[in-house]
């Protein structure tokens, strides 16, 4: 607590507040791709975020992301797509299959998709390279689900060098808890400290009683967006978890998946 005769700690708090114009203190908003979501969001995901897309397979989460990128596509902004799971080959032939033909913005350098091995040691170095030194608007990382499955290696990267932590972890089996959350915090840490908007995908089990498969995303996101299957009812829910400084229903939302993407009914 910093008394009153603390007169460092005022001017040099009196210097931040007259930094700070009212104008920067709206919160920017950047567009879903999905219009009627964009109005349940106030206008959008918050600019400079980082959101949680979980939910089961098959529940939409890869065809919400083609949605963002594609967004950003139409307002000529240059983004990325991390596929940890697929090959470029097998996630430009699921964004076309549901309406989104990448192939025209990646020849003019808008988007680029790439796909990581993380079994290989500089798997973390070039995930890291992409994200700070691309320049891009938005950033897709699809999934963070693999990182639990897969020994993850230390030290191959500049990131992940700092010695007394790795000294500690290395006490842990690779795949420990631990060891996940300490590599989970450090792609949040890539993500949030570039100046994209970004989404990350986590698989999500029925019995889970967390947001995400590693537990811990949910907490480290600005956003989550939760989406559901209904096998008795033949239907698809998305709902609205949390997302920083937004007002929003928690009412789970129907969708429907066609040719066109994700459509709210």
């Amino acid at each position: 607590m910093h008394m009153p005769g603390d007169k460092a700690f005022y001017y040099v708090e009196r210097a931040v507040t007259k930094e700070v114009r009212k104008e920067d203190l709206v919160l920017e908003r950047v567009s879903t791709g999905i219009p009627k979501l964009d109005e349940l969001l106030q206008g959008g995901l918050p600019k400079r975020s980082v959101t949680l897309v979980s939910g089961p397979p098959g529940s939409g989460k890869s065809i919400f992301c083609f949605h963002f990128i594609n967004a950003g596509i139409k307002n000529g902004e240059k983004c990325l797509y991390i596929s940890v799971d697929q090959n470029v080959k097998n996630m430009l032939i699921h964004a076309n299959a549901v309406g989104f033909d990448f192939v025209s913005a990646i020849e003019k350098g808008l988007l680029r998709m790439t796909h990581i091995d993380l079994e290989k040691s500089g798997a973390y170095y070039e995930m890291g390279d992409l994200v700070l030194t691309g320049d891009y608007s938005r950033i897709v990382l699809d999934s963070l689900s693999p990182f639990i499955d897969t020994p993850l290696v230390l030290g191959q990267s500049i990131e992940f060098e700092k010695v007394p932590v790795i000294e500690k972890l290395s006490t842990y089996p690779s795949d420990s808890r631990p060891v996940i959350r300490y590599h989970i915090r450090k792609i949040f840490e890539f993500l949030q400290s570039s100046s994209a908007t970004s989404l990350v995908t986590s698989e999500l089990t029925e019995s889970s009683g967390s947001l995400s498969r590693d537990s811990i995303s949910e907490f480290l996101a600005d956003g989550v967006i939760l989406m559901q299957i209904d096998p008795m009812m033949d239907r698809r829910k998305l709902t609205i978890w949390k997302m920083r400084g937004t007002k929003h229903s928690l009412k789970p939302i129907d969708i429907v998946i066609t040719d066109r993407g994700i459509e709210i009914k």
